[in-house]
């Protein structure tokens, strides 16, 4: 979509809601960014639960369900893309250029990024945070683990895990900016202690079957033949 096109309707939405749609639009997009961030498959880039969590995690209590319908049949910005009886996802028709249109709105569009924002984006992208989000989550939900799993992990603690909480450190400077990457990095460390736990309980649980086993076979071996 032209991003001046949607300037033009965001402005009129602008006039008619004030700060409600900088709020709402704002915390649609982080939640968007994030999700799109993370990968796998959603219904669309944001639902109306996580919207309504959002904006109530910044102090803002409201019920965006007009404005939301206003967005999607006067305006044209976003769509519905999924609706069930508990569940209405909504996605974004150009995400980019709405993220646009709304700093020109709101007056940041001329406001270059911060040198240090863009190197703690490009560093998490270099990581590969999307792979290892998805590959610790498999990992930690396996009945079982095996050498190659093992052996990941240890690749991860050792090779990413120590560079990931050194930009976390940095990126925690810029939380407003950086949120959608903070809230990813915690997860995959959540994600980590899981499966850190799951080997250490296996390792022990492997030891007792193992002396279990030898303290059987040593107990034959001393019982006298018959």
């Amino acid at each position: 979509m032209d991003v001046n096109i949607i300037r033009v309707s965001l402005l009129e939405c602008y006039r008619r809601y004030g700060e409600k749609l900088v709020s709402v639009l704002k915390t649609a997009i982080g939640i968007a960014k994030e999700n799109r961030l993370r990968g796998g498959q959603l219904p669309g880039d944001f639902d109306y639960r996580s919207l309504v969590d959002g904006l109530s995690s910044i102090g803002f209590q409201y019920n965006p369900s007009l404005l939301l319908r206003s967005l999607e049949r006067e305006y044209g910005v976003i769509e519905t893309s999924y609706r069930s009886s508990n569940q209405h996802w909504y996605r974004f028709r150009d995400l980019e250029a709405v993220e646009q249109a709304l700093n020109s709105i709101i007056g940041l569009d001329n406001v270059d990024e911060d040198p240090e924002i863009a190197m703690v984006k490009i560093q998490i992208k270099a990581l590969q945070i999307r792979y290892w989000l998805g590959k610790l989550r498999s990992i930690s939900i396996k009945n079982k683990l095996n050498r190659s799993d093992i052996k990941t992990f240890e690749r991860f603690s050792f090779h990413i895990l120590p560079k990931l909480v050194k930009i976390m450190k940095i990126a925690e400077e810029y939380e407003d900016q950086l949120y959608s990457e903070i809230n990813i990095v915690k997860d995959i460390i959540s994600l980590a202690q899981i499966v850190a736990e799951r080997i250490n309980q296996d390792s022990e649980g492997r030891y007792i079957s193992e002396s279990l086993q030898k303290n059987i076979i040593s107990e034959a071996s001393r019982q006298p033949s018959i």
